[in-house]
């Protein structure tokens, strides 16, 4: 009976442990890939902004308070002796970085049915690695993250065109 007794616990743990398991398959949402971001978003239509307007160097800063807008033009001009390069793309966009990407790559600009561009991966509009052009001109333009966590490290980037 000591044996018996002694074992106890470990036949419980286990039990514990295996049950466990299971509840946390049956739970499971997994996709194959959890690091592929799904594309919801809505359909892209043709953009009224044309990619060529973005061509150019560019003095980019941002801010995360729109009272701060004023300071951050002036800002981005300051930027200039350091400009960001946004050149055509071979497909039709322009190239530039995603939040977090070292590697510059393809983005178009995507119109939407509710009248917003977008900036972004070829796709639907509105996905989380886009960008909303908020503002543009033929000497700036100004953009926000549709993912909230990049739009709360990265803020309302504006880009002033260098001379």
């Amino acid at each position: 009976m000591r044996v018996l007794n002694a074992s106890r616990p470990f036949l419980i743990l286990s039990a514990i442990g295996t049950l466990g398991s299971l509840l946390s398959a049956c739970n499971s949402t997994q996709t194959a890939d959890p690091g592929v971001q799904v594309a919801q978003g809505v359909p892209s239509i043709p953009s009224t902004i044309p990619a060529d307007s973005l061509v150019g160097r560019w003095g980019v800063a941002a801010y995360h308070r729109d009272s701060d807008r004023a300071r951050t033009e002036s800002e981005a001009r300051r930027q200039c002796n350091n400009p960001y390069t946004i050149k055509r793309g071979s497909n039709g966009g322009v190239m530039m970085h995603l939040a977090d990407e070292s590697e510059i790559r393809e983005l178009v600009l995507k119109g939407s049915p509710s009248g917003v561009t977008y900036l972004g991966l070829a796709g639907p509009a509105a996905i989380a690695s886009d960008r909303e052009i908020v503002t543009v001109n033929d000497n700036s333009f100004t953009v926000k993250w549709v993912s909230p966590d990049n739009s709360t490290r990265y803020g309302t980037m504006v880009y002033v065109r260098c001379s």
